[in-house]
């Protein structure tokens, strides 16, 4: 689908489907190209020239946040985040001093809300193609942050989870997975705030003292949900850590416990292994006390090492 806004000579605001369909010179042009198909793709190419580098960054392959410089334009890629599964959907901008072109494979709530800003706007006379593009980057951001919220809620309800009956197995499963969250946002949020970061420090783009405030203001957001998600990450390796060294203690002291079983029943088996023997020339066989005296040093021994256990605090 595609839709088309622009600003005439007269600072009027005017809205069709082609740029083919304009019935005026067009101080402003935004063409917005959500879902296209192939023959919508020919527009990129035959009516606005664009590079062929360009047009398969945005047509074939799937791209990193970025920007490019030709001749008589920008090239950049934003990364958005979907609603339901989390995973990155890449806007592509194409923009000079006139014209901005926006490109999405899936439809974008994020440049939806650019969109009805521009319209709403009661003057269009300093509407330009950046502040179009920063918009439409602002509502991208701020669409982290409900994705980045709760994920740190999910780290913080871990701290609940001590006085519920969930095995370590399953918190361990939870802590995995969450993590997979928070690395795959990362993937997303991170390369968005280097792209931001090199805009404000670089000489891409001419901004005014305005535009430079509103990066600033974006930037910062993209600087705390960073803060965050690191902070998150942190967390749950502590907790992942936590829990792994809380199984491996409970492990140590059953087998602790098991040890010392076994070696308090070791000389036990042996003496009994002993008189188990079939001799005739054993004395003990043959002693009327012969199994009461057995059964008692059986039992000085089990006592005996026990007592050897406490005082060397093994138990």
């Amino acid at each position: 689908m595609i839709r088309t806004l622009y600003i005439d000579i007269n600072n009027e605001l005017k809205i069709c489907e082609s740029p083919y369909e304009m019935t005026s010179e067009p101080r402003l042009l935004w063409v917005d190209m959500s879902e296209p198909t192939l023959h919508e793709n020919l527009l990129l190419s035959q009516f606005f020239h664009f590079h062929p580098l360009s047009i398969e960054d945005a047509v074939s392959v799937r791209q990193r946040p970025k920007y490019k410089e030709y001749d008589d334009y920008l090239f950049y890629v934003f990364h958005a985040i979907d609603l339901t599964t989390m995973k990155p959907e890449e806007i592509d901008v194409f923009i000079n001093d006139r014209l901005i072109v926006t490109y999405h494979k899936e439809h974008s709530e994020e440049v939806d809300r650019a969109w009805n800003s521009i319209i709403q706007k009661p003057d269009n006379s300093k509407v330009s193609t950046s502040d179009i593009m920063f918009l439409t980057l602002d509502s991208i951001v701020d669409n982290y942050f409900p994705f980045v919220y709760d994920l740190e809620d999910k780290v913080f309800s871990f701290e609940d989870r001590h006085s519920v009956d969930i095995s370590t197995e399953v918190l361990i499963e939870e802590t995995f997975d969450l993590r997979e969250d928070l690395l795959l946002i990362r993937r997303t949020v991170l390369p968005m705030k280097e792209l931001v970061y090199r805009l404000l420090e670089g000489r891409v783009m001419t901004l005014s003292k305005k535009q430079k405030i509103f990066l600033h203001h974006i930037n910062d957001h993209l600087v705390k949900q960073v803060e965050m998600i690191e902070s998150s990450r942190e967390m749950t390796a502590d907790i992942r850590d936590n829990y792994i060294s809380l199984n491996s203690f409970k492990m140590n002291n059953i087998m602790k416990i098991l040890t010392i079983y076994s070696v308090i029943f070791m000389p036990l088996t042996l003496i009994a292994g002993i008189y188990g023997m079939n001799f005739d020339m054993m004395p003990e066989l043959h002693w009327q006390y012969g199994y009461v005296a057995v059964w008692l040093v059986m039992i000085l021994i089990t006592f005996g090492m026990i007592a050897y256990f406490k005082k060397k605090n093994w138990f």
